[in-house]
């Protein structure tokens, strides 16, 4: 016969069935709301603000937090100073310099700024160089970006990490590549019949050209070419094709005024009978 329960005994085993069945299994990402006191936040690193971004009449205030790395997760707040409303549907991932985009797409945790994102990009490929904000509400859907560097702004950049710009006159038109050297003050120059630059716009190897620092009084630079033999830039690429370049130079001499990291200008390009158009040189750092 089968003696009864103690009230000890039944009462161990209710605690334990109790306790058995309120034990919830574990998932991804735990169950509080990213960047809301949870541990995660706590380990991604220090903060890293990235500036401000304004999209679809929403400024927002972006911190990065901790690194962003291949297959890591990193976090991010967007802490809104103008124009936020709370049935905002706003969204962020990462993209390559190119605009590929290599994280999925992450929505608020929150929908009181400050706004918490996680986010993680791709273990394969290239890197991540900005972080993209996305805005749809009452029928508005825009995007903003912003680099994961931290200067607040994306800088231009030619595949010589010069500033490129475009020229014409008469009947001829192309793109350029200035490179403004902040050590030394030198500068070095590319010419393309394509924006990508892989298409030399070749001229003359006697040929002279003018760059007018319009900012510095209008100062005046002459660039020609390194030499009549190969022309190679600063990295001993040869630039001479059929005995025509689309590289020019102008060496260090008498460029005390324009080194620098903090040096900038207004110029405009001139040779033969092409003009560029107006842009601001500011120069690649060291």
């Amino acid at each position: 016969m089968t003696k009864p329960l103690s009230l000890a005994s039944a009462s161990l085993g209710l605690f334990w069935l109790l306790s058995a069945c309120g034990e919830e299994p574990a998932v991804a990402g735990g169950n509080t709301p990213a960047g809301i006191g949870s541990e995660a936040d706590d380990a991604h690193g220090e903060p890293l603000s990235l500036g401000s971004v304004t999209v679809a009449g929403r400024t927002f205030a972006v911190t990065l937090l901790g690194e962003v790395k291949p297959g890591v997760e990193c976090a991010f707040e967007l802490d809104a100073t103008a124009g936020l409303q709370t049935d905002d549907n706003i969204y962020i991932w990462l993209e390559t310099r190119g605009g590929d985009q290599v994280s999925p797409a992450a929505k608020s945790s929150t929908t009181a700024s400050p706004l918490h994102f996680h986010a993680m990009a791709n273990k394969d490929g290239e890197p991540a160089f900005r972080v993209v904000v996305r805005v749809r509400a009452d029928g508005v859907d825009e995007r903003g970006s912003l680099p994961l560097d931290g200067h607040g702004h994306e800088h231009v950049e030619g595949q010589h990490h010069g500033l490129p710009a475009t020229f014409k006159g008469g009947d001829q038109s192309g793109h350029l590549e200035l490179k403004l050297h902040d050590d030394k003050g030198d500068l070095e120059l590319w010419l393309s019949k394509d924006a990508a630059g892989k298409q030399p716009f070749d001229l003359a190897l006697d040929a002279v050209i003018e760059i007018e620092f319009v900012d510095k009084e209008s100062r005046k630079v002459t660039l020609r070419v390194r030499n009549t033999d190969k022309n190679e830039d600063e990295d001993g690429n040869a630039n001479i094709r059929n005995g025509k370049t689309n590289y020019f130079i102008s060496p260090s001499t008498d460029a005390e005024w324009r080194k620098g990291k903090d040096f900038s200008s207004i110029v405009i390009v001139r040779f033969a009978n092409c003009t560029s158009e107006e842009f601001v040189l500011k120069p690649h750092t060291h």
